[in-house]
């Protein structure tokens, strides 16, 4: 890949995606250049990553976007994971007209947890009109992303599955019959305490769980405006339930390290890297049938139960079904959660990247 250069469009300089592409031009011999559209969000608590990469942070600077714009046409390929801004809108449609290779990356089309999804869908077809009328590759985060942008752009054009991938090595457990000496069961979540992350229900599940079995915990990493009712519910079982604030994101193995069941009871989330890394841990997941990851690796029997989002009963079952587990079983489980994202590490995720780079470019000789 010598002379090929891409460019990637991207919303923020997240660890994970900072991970990734910092691996990639450490591996190969790749131009690749990152926009960020900002420099950070404010409702993350990440500290700023090393950024290893050729990169530009854009934060509305029109000279950038206008420097952007003007280069656009030295890519061999340009990488669009972000539509919401209107400068990335006018590159996009000045790569569709120069009929150069370009594909557009992005997480699950065409679901809204709360009502009028139809709006979005609206919005969407309005604001990605470029991509509708081209055949442009799209590359879905996951393969319920593939699934629903098929539904919406129909058949005709290329797919390919490629969702965000980590270094999992530092999760992965030497934990061979971690549950034989267990006293208590401890149920982990991490995530932001809000409701789209289903993290009511599971206080809720967790409370109703807690009165009939006193060998329980419950492990909340992360913070959300449901904070204080979340301990207020949890008060009568202080006991058993720790709240460990925002965590860094460095540090995470140690708590998966602590647990024995990631609970991921999400109304919706496009992908959800929390997954990939609590089964790296040896963790068998509790996932809803509306998180992108959970569908792609959680096997009800296997390493886990996936169960419907929104559904408190299911969660509750799930979790008395953890809890009932004997040991032998529950050493199963995390095996089998290991070995479920085998092939999930930054190595199968730069391997993929390269492939569809070369046939998205290519692609385009056809037309």
């Amino acid at each position: 890949m010598n002379s090929i250069k891409v460019l990637i469009f991207t919303d923020i300089p997240s660890p994970y995606q900072v991970e990734l592409f910092n691996f990639i031009v450490e591996q190969i011999d790749l131009d690749l250049t990152i926009a960020y559209i900002q420099g950070q969000s404010p409702n993350r608590k990440w500290k700023n990553e090393s950024l290893n990469h050729n990169h530009i942070i854009l934060d509305n600077n029109f000279d950038k976007y206008q420097q952007l714009r003007n280069s656009a046409s030295d890519f061999d390929l340009i990488i669009f994971g972000y539509y919401q801004h209107p400068e990335v809108l006018k590159i996009m449609r000045d790569r569709h007209k120069s009929k150069k290779p370009w594909c557009f990356w992005g997480e699950p089309p065409g679901y809204n947890y709360r009502r009028f999804s139809w709006l979005g869908k609206i919005y969407r077809y309005w604001k990605l009109n470029i991509l509708h009328r081209s055949n442009a590759p799209i590359w879905g985060i996951g393969n319920w992303a593939v699934e629903r942008y098929k539904k919406e752009f129909g058949n005709q054009r290329l797919y390919f599955n490629f969702p965000y991938f980590s270094n999992l090595d530092r999760f992965v457990a030497l934990n061979e019959g971690k549950f034989k000496q267990r006293d208590t069961l401890k149920f982990l979540f991490s995530g932001s305490l809000i409701h789209r992350k289903g993290v009511d229900l599971l206080a809720s599940a967790f409370a109703r769980l807690a009165k009939e079995f006193d060998h329980i915990e419950l492990i909340l990493l992360g913070e959300g405006d449901l904070r204080q009712k979340l301990e207020q519910q949890l008060s009568p079982y202080s006991n058993q339930v720790k709240f460990l604030g925002f965590q860094p994101w460095e540090k995470l193995p140690e708590f998966y390290q602590q647990a024995d069941i990631f609970c991921f009871p999400s109304r919706y989330d496009g992908w959800g890297l929390v997954v990939p890394e609590a089964l790296a841990s040896g963790l068998p997941v509790i996932g809803t049938d509306k998180t992108g990851s959970a569908l792609q690796f959680i096997q009800n029997g296997y390493n886990g139960w996936l169960i419907e989002a929104g559904n408190e009963d299911c969660l509750y079952q799930a979790m008395r079904s953890a809890i009932e587990l004997s040991t032998e079983k529950l050493d199963n489980y995390s095996d089998s959660a290991k070995q479920s994202i085998s092939e999930h590490s930054l190595n199968d995720g730069l391997d993929k990247f390269q492939e569809y780079v070369v046939k998205t470019i290519k692609y385009f000789t056809n037309f």
